[in-house]
């Protein structure tokens, strides 16, 4: 991958440019982040808040996970778009959604978390490591 990367929401009003590798991708299954954004599963790149630059203006919406940390999801009050999410338990690392990501063909994850809670149909490569819930 080439360092950095950019991506946009679907209407174009919330874009964003990080100027570092991601240091961990992930696909998460739990019922929160299917719910969010509407698919099977969700994919993530995360980053350090630092390296992160937004431009336009985002909504959030905060919810406690199973572990009672809060999780502020930051999407576009335009489009809807999921942009990004923060847990408290570690807020300087942010999970950008792949989707809106431009060419992220280089996206690999390395993980799948709550893997026990796929969907059935939902197949899981046997290559990535898969934890029951978030990995330890």
């Amino acid at each position: 991958m080439a360092e950095g990367f950019s991506g946009h929401c679907l209407c174009g009003a919330v874009r964003f440019q990080c100027d570092s590798e991601p240091m961990f991708q992930a696909n998460c299954h739990c019922d929160d982040c299917r719910r969010s954004g509407g698919g099977v599963y969700a994919s993530f790149a995360f980053v350090d808040a630092t390296d992160l630059k937004m431009v336009g203006r985002t909504h959030s919406f905060q919810s406690l996970s199973d572990t009672g940390n809060t999780v502020t999801r930051y999407f576009c009050p335009e489009c809807g778009s999921q942009i990004y999410h923060q847990n408290s338990k570690a807020p300087s690392r942010l999970g950008v959604r792949v989707g809106l990501i431009e060419s992220a063909d280089w996206f690999r994850p390395q993980a799948n978390v709550y893997a026990s809670r796929r969907l059935p149909s939902t197949p899981i490569d046997p290559e990535i490591k898969a934890f029951d819930k978030m990995r330890g």
